[in-house]
């Protein structure tokens, strides 16, 4: 009994180890006309590849009217992030997962795709590029995409 408490304290203080968990603060504009913002925590696997749990918020405006968050959303979602290149200090990602939130009071389902590049710093923070595309269902907000930049802080 005494190796197998043994064996359980150390798989869980090595997968402890091993976890390398990140904030990631995002924000950026995308078509048609809209301002988005991002947080969220991802966790990173072998070989590169991670899942990112996020939540955003973001605002269509219309020039001319003047009412800034009269065309606000918010949504969050999972992500799979999977590795397709690695450099000397960064990488290549193509993301994809589903997501959900509500736009002017509408509720709504949608499908995230893109790309991610991450350059990583000596002291472990990283600097990303998003390449974003949304497809929503159930309301007339339908597609959604363009690019973000962001910090990846570790802890």
């Amino acid at each position: 009994m005494k190796k197998i408490l043994i064996a359980l304290v150390c798989a869980v203080v090595s997968l402890g180890a091993s976890a390398q968990g990140k904030l990631t603060v995002n924000a950026g504009f995308l078509f048609p006309s809209t301002l988005n913002a991002t947080v969220g925590y991802e966790h990173s696997f072998t070989y590169g590849n991670a899942v990112e749990l996020f939540g955003e918020i973001g605002n269509h405006w219309k020039s001319g009217e003047g009412q800034f968050w009269k065309g606000y959303y918010w949504d969050g979602g999972i992500l799979y992030k999977h590795r397709l290149v690695r450099y000397k200090n960064g990488m290549l990602r193509f993301r994809f997962g589903p997501e959900f939130g509500a736009t002017e009071r509408k509720f709504f389902l949608g499908i995230e795709g893109g790309f991610e590049y991450n350059y990583i710093f000596q002291n472990g923070w990283g600097f990303s590029l998003i390449q974003k595309n949304n497809v929503n269902f159930i309301h007339g907000d339908t597609f959604r995409n363009g690019l973000l930049i962001g910090l990846k802080i570790p802890f």
